[in-house]
């Protein structure tokens, strides 16, 4: 059995329930005062609340913007004793060396990269971790031979990137500063090669 068809007044009157409805104001109290002898004072109240959402944020760079990885290159020189003799590319080339192991010392170190966070949070943290080193063949560096100096007013997290730690940043205010690494270490341990690790870092706001 088919159902009976609505009539379009029908409808219509269903459609202006439903919009009166969906545009009624929202609902507030009411109440009133009242003295039958028509003197003293009468009062009547009537409460709203307010309610405001904020969003919480947290924004973290370190160096560049965007989606670009700076990277900070160190390169090792050897010298060959006994004099300081700075060795060039190339096989079978002569040289009046002593028999003492040679030593290899970084030039120039990476410049510092700027670094900014930003959070409304209650408690905001800043940590670092360290990935595995590649090619992963033989000893190189370890994180500990990386020691960091921050200056500003956002802290890096631990003094060297073998001891990095949960740091707390100010939340509301822009924490800045500059992070500069510098490269210690024994290379003449460490195997031939290009080592290569990334850092990342974790900025939290609970």
């Amino acid at each position: 059995m088919n159902a009976p068809l609505l009539r379009p007044c029908a409808l219509a009157a269903a459609c202006g329930l439903l919009l009166a409805a969906a545009s009624a104001p929202a609902r507030a109290e009411a109440t009133y005062g009242y003295n039958d002898a028509g003197t003293g004072t009468v009062t009547a109240t009537a409460r709203v609340n307010l309610s405001v959402r904020v969003p919480k944020l947290i924004l973290l760079r370190v160096g560049s913007t965007n989606t670009t990885v700076d990277t900070l290159t160190w390169t090792a020189t050897a010298s060959i004793p006994p004099v300081p003799t700075a060795a060039a590319n190339g096989s079978s080339t002569a040289v009046n060396w002593d028999g003492t192991a040679p030593s290899f010392a970084f030039g120039t170190q990476p410049g510092a990269l700027s670094v900014y966070a930003w959070t409304n949070a209650g408690t905001a943290t800043i940590n670092c971790a360290l990935s595995a080193w590649l090619p992963g063949t033989g000893p190189g560096p370890t994180g500990a031979d990386f020691s960091v100096t921050a200056t500003g007013t956002l802290p890096h997290p631990g003094a060297n990137l073998g001891a990095c730690t949960s740091t707390a940043f100010p939340s509301n205010v822009v924490a800045s500063g500059t992070w500069a690494y510098t490269l210690t270490g024994t290379p003449t341990g460490w195997a031939a090669g290009n080592h290569t690790a990334t850092l990342t870092y974790t900025a939290t706001g609970i």
